[in-house]
């Protein structure tokens, strides 16, 4: 019995070192660092390194030109800086001051790239891992609304439902607003797709949609709301390690060739979600929006479905207006809330989304295109869900508090 428990205690005595060992102590290093005057200083120690740069989309952006197999997108590729070294093979980098904002970031060591060790905070994008970091130079800026803000908050869960369409159980992305538990309220409904490489996570990982709705919400800039986030892959089932068949996303494998699919069992995603959560259901309580591909879904669905979404939000993706002449008058003949379009004047859709304006406006089709810098790029794609979410659900009345804000974002520059 001694023996027994001797070798008990020295096992758990081994187990307790082997978890402080993972604990750890970190690296040691403050980095990311914002300094007072909204710079910020990048650290990392490596005394055997040569060359050790950053490279983030808080430095000027490089242009490159990216082919997927159909049509070739240009692409704002982060920029890249060198970080200096110092006593005991500490490198340093110190931005110049920044506006507020989401800036993802990695290191490269010796021309590899690497993780930046003393930063926790990771982003997954398709199937590349980022760095990333939060700066809000004052209240109320872009990077204040991507934070965390002390007031209420809701909920994000994510669910299967049964897909009778597809034949496969899925996985939902859900964000219930703050009170929502407590209430016998029925909230209206944005269902938000993602875009090629994108999966469920994507919207709530890259794209701060909870962090975007609670502040929204609080300041009473938007309506509370439900916001639906499936996946919009037909032949995948869920995010990297949720499903069973381990899919690896790629920009081109996730990319629907025909939304003929996503159109015919989009219904089941509404019929689980209506059954399921307190959905005030009907025309005007149902929005559709996506990024790339998850906007090209939301224009076909719109068209395949003209009476269901009385709100529908097209970031930097659309369908065009030849052959579907008839599909587009549908949509309309319903009388939308709002069918708002936003895209960067630098992004190869923009060609496409002036079409659809243009044939919208030769046809006395109400619709808003809302022009952006930059390109195809989740800058551009949280400032949309930013702009749009405040429209959704609510009528607006010349110097609301709601419009106000809106006319805020519209003026950021970025």
């Amino acid at each position: 019995m001694k023996r027994i428990l001797a070798f008990s205690l020295l096992l758990g005595c081994s187990l307790v070192l082997s978890a402080q060992q993972a604990l750890g102590p970190g690296t040691g290093l403050i980095s990311p660092e914002i300094n007072p005057d909204h710079s910020v200083t990048f650290r990392y120690q490596n005394p055997k390194a040569i060359t050790v740069q950053v490279t983030g989309d808080f430095l000027p952006t490089r242009p490159i030109e990216i082919d997927l197999g159909d049509r070739k997108m240009v692409y704002d590729a982060p920029g890249i800086a060198d970080l200096q070294e110092g006593p005991g093979g500490i490198w340093t980098y110190t931005s110049a001051p920044l506006k507020g904002e989401l800036y993802s970031y990695s290191l490269l060591v010796d021309g590899k790239k690497v993780m930046d060790p003393s930063n926790i905070y990771q982003i997954r994008d398709v199937a590349t891992w980022t760095n990333v970091f939060t700066l809000s130079a004052e209240p109320g800026d872009l990077g204040w609304y991507y934070e965390v803000q002390n007031v209420p908050h809701g909920s994000v869960s994510h669910v299967w439902y049964n897909s009778p369409t597809l034949s496969s159980q899925r996985r939902l992305t859900i964000y219930t607003p703050a009170g929502y538990e407590d209430s016998l309220d029925r909230y209206p409904v944005l269902y938000l797709l993602h875009g090629s490489g994108g999966d469920e996570d994507a919207w709530t990982d890259l794209g701060r949609t909870a962090q975007i709705m609670d502040n929204l919400i609080a300041q009473g800039y938007a309506k509370p709301m439900i916001v639906v986030m499936p996946n919009g892959v037909w032949f995948n089932q869920a995010a990297p390690g949720a499903a069973v068949n381990m899919f690896q996303p790629t920009m081109t494998n996730s990319r629907s060739q025909s939304t003929i699919e996503v159109e015919n069992s989009f219904p089941d995603i509404m019929d689980f979600v209506e059954k399921h959560f307190r959905v005030a259901k009907g025309y005007s309580n149902t929005a559709v929006a996506g990024l790339s591909m998850g906007g090209r879904q939301s224009c076909m669905l719109s068209m395949h479905y003209p009476r269901k979404f009385g709100y529908v939000g097209l970031f930097s993706g659309v369908a065009v207006p030849e052959g579907n002449e008839e599909a587009l008058a549908a949509v309309f003949a319903a009388k939308p809330k709002l069918y708002w379009i936003g895209c960067g004047k630098a992004d190869g859709v923009m060609v496409n989304s002036k079409k659809l304006k243009e044939y919208c406006d030769k046809m006395g089709y109400p619709v808003t295109l809302y022009e952006s810098e930059g390109g195809h790029i989740w800058r551009n794609w949280r400032i949309y869900l930013t702009i749009f979410a405040q429209y959704l659900f609510q009528d607006f009345e010349p110097g609301s508090r709601a419009l106000a804000a809106v006319q805020d974002l519209e003026q950021e520059e970025f």
